[in-house]
């Protein structure tokens, strides 16, 4: 069996996580592939109305402060949003933004 990259690994645990998620009540989980960004992964809570934005970390946490400040961007995310659903495809030719409200 060949070993387990970091990348993998991290894959692995990304994966529980979503799998947590989904217990938790999540409808949708969307996960950002060798994340450069604050969040690896997004939630949607639509029964709280919630979405979450979560950095996942293989390590095992013994100082939360230091981490909370460490990705004190991800924490800068947090507030009320207006969520705005659309398709980006062509209309007449020409690819745009379809916003999918009713």
């Amino acid at each position: 069996m060949p070993a387990k990259t970091p990348y993998k690994y991290g894959y692995l645990v990304e994966l529980r996580a979503k799998e947590k998620l989904e217990q938790l009540g999540a409808k949708i989980v969307i996960r950002s592939s060798r994340s450069l960004t604050p969040a690896d992964l997004v939630a949607l809570f639509p029964d709280r109305r919630e979405i979450w934005l979560i950095q996942v970390k293989k390590m095992e946490v013994k100082d939360t402060s230091k981490l909370k400040e460490k990705f004190s961007e991800l924490a800068t995310l947090s507030g009320t949003y207006t969520v705005v659903p659309c398709l980006f495809a062509k209309n007449r030719g020409r690819y745009e933004f379809i916003k999918l409200t009713l």
